[in-house]
């Protein structure tokens, strides 16, 4: 059972693309967004070799488990060299880039918002990904 306040917020988007990272955060919200929208929930994944192999395993499990697809979306980052130059900022090409393919996919899904797994947590460390986001 999920929390109340989580399917009340997420019944009020009326639908949602999650973006899933394969952490237990995205995946909790690509559940929860499942059971709360049904297929009005759009579950995305941004597959990558820099994506380590169990955790895209994890995402691949929980939706068979669950019941739902994700959506597997190449978001180019290893084809951009501010990314392959590996500065310390490589996270916020990385989200940009996901996140453009992000706002695609919700426009032609008709999804109302795009959501992720960050939380209060995440906002006390240097994340310049959530810059992006």
């Amino acid at each position: 059972m999920l929390p109340t306040d989580i399917q009340t917020i997420l019944a009020g988007y009326g639908s949602c693309v999650v973006a899933v990272s394969g952490g237990v955060d995205s995946l909790l919200l690509a559940v929860a967004a499942h059971w709360t929208l049904g297929r009005r929930a759009f579950p995305v994944h941004a597959a990558s070799p820099a994506v380590p192999a169990a955790d895209a395993a994890r995402i691949r499990e929980t939706a068979r488990a669950e019941g739902f697809a994700v959506r597997e979306v190449d978001a180019g980052q290893m084809r951009d060299p501010r990314y392959l130059e590996n500065p310390v900022d490589r996270c916020y090409h990385c989200k940009s880039r996901l996140y453009a393919a992000l706002i695609g996919i919700a426009r032609e899904a008709g999804a109302a918002v795009i959501a992720s797994g960050t939380n209060l947590d995440d906002l006390s460390d240097y994340r310049p990904g959530l810059v992006a986001a």
